[in-house]
């Protein structure tokens, strides 16, 4: 789920997040002991909830990884019957291919839901796949000889606060410092990295970000009804102590609507994404189709350029308390410019999802997902609903 726009879940928060995915195989879920742990918890303080996600991940490598995500959640103010519960979570990921990530994430929301905030803190040394930039007029396969093998280092802080303006509008700013480094993992990979144009070596990012986002979701975890959207733009500045100069506005829109009446059986939630870029962009910025929940079912940075658009639409049931089911399509593409739109090759994806209740008594669920898109598949987990 995101609460807003991804900066560090891009890269090292791509394994679980309330907006984040990842492509694993599920764990073990056993409700009787998660709702142990959680009375045990209560007895403390009636007003912590605490899970474990743990499991094996298969990651942007596509190879065996594991990651554990210990989160906790809590009410700022048990007076407070207005504002979400808030929650702090640790992200431990490794995979075989040597890829590792570190990530703290704490989300705040006090005084009868007028102020939000959110801060992110995390380190890593990813493997990535490198497909180049600009190759969204053919559909591209995974054989070993469409891609290069890359290294990116990257420390990344991010801070957000929101203060409601009027009913579900909030106004905010973010602050965004970012360190990376990419670089090939041989010579042939490096010459493959020069000759595309990505920003290679060391690259910093000092961004402010006004960010607008209307909520007026029943539920942040679980939603049946309402829209949830966010309009943002960053601007890059050598003035500002970034290595590069360039723009990214962003924006895009949930809906959840109730199929019966007085009932959260069924609900049809649809998303719409929009991106447009200009400038030097380092490699992570670009907009790349397929790497988080906008689109599933690609292996990410197989399509990447300036600009994104994406709509899906997904149908969810609920099978029994502790769990729900989901069906879903989309479509997108990325692009150079809205002029030259038609273009790029249209990406189809659909998939299901299975969401199990994980904390009942805030409706927090662990999602597992499987995707088909054009060429490629892709298995996933995360926290909350899918959008």
């Amino acid at each position: 789920m995101k609460h807003y726009a991804l900066a560090f879940g891009v890269t090292l928060w791509m394994v679980m997040g309330f907006t984040g995915s990842l492509r694993c195989q599920y764990p073990i879920i056993s409700h009787d002991s998660i709702v142990f742990i959680e009375n045990t918890l209560r007895m403390v303080g009636k007003n912590v909830n605490f899970a474990i996600i743990p499991g094996p991940v298969y990651g942007t490598t596509q190879k065996l990884g594991f990651m554990v995500v210990p989160m906790v959640v809590y009410s700022l103010d048990k007076k407070d019957l207005l504002s979400p519960p808030s929650s702090s979570a640790l992200m431990l990921y490794a995979d075989f291919y040597g890829s590792w990530a570190v990530n703290i994430r704490q989300s705040l929301y006090w005084n009868q839901n007028k102020w939000r905030a959110f801060v992110s803190l995390g380190v890593g040394n990813l493997q990535l796949k490198y497909f180049g930039v600009n190759q969204g007029k053919t559909i591209i396969s995974n054989n070993d000889t469409n891609y290069a093998w890359t290294h990116q280092k990257e420390f990344e802080v991010s801070m957000t606060c929101f203060r409601k303006i009027y009913r579900g509008l909030y106004g905010g700013l973010e602050y965004r410092y970012r360190v990376a480094n990419l670089i090939g993992a041989d010579s042939s990979s490096a010459n493959w990295l020069n000759q595309t144009g990505a920003l290679t070596g060391n690259n910093s990012e000092s961004i402010l970000v006004p960010v607008f986002v209307w909520d007026n979701r029943d539920n942040i975890f679980w939603s049946s009804g309402g829209y949830y959207a966010s309009l943002s733009s960053q601007v890059a500045n050598r003035l500002f102590f970034s290595s590069s100069d360039f723009v990214i506005l962003s924006g895009w829109v949930n809906g959840y609507h109730r199929m019966i009446s007085n009932s959260q059986k069924l609900i049809l939630a649809w998303h719409l994404y929009v991106q447009a870029e200009w400038g030097e962009l380092p490699y992570m910025r670009y907009s790349m189709y397929g790497q988080g929940d906008n689109v599933t079912g690609y292996t990410r940075g197989k399509y990447v350029n300036y600009s994104e658009t994406t709509v899906q639409t997904e149908l969810r049931y609920e099978l029994w308390k502790f769990i729900s089911c989901g069906g879903y399509a989309g479509t997108g593409k990325v692009f150079s410019s809205f002029e030259v739109f038609g273009q790029s090759k249209w990406l189809h994806f659909g998939g299901v999802r299975l969401y199990f209740n994980i904390i009942p008594s805030r409706n927090i669920r662990l999602r597992l997902d499987a995707a088909i898109a054009r060429k490629d598949y892709g298995f996933y987990v995360g926290i909350g609903q899918g959008f």
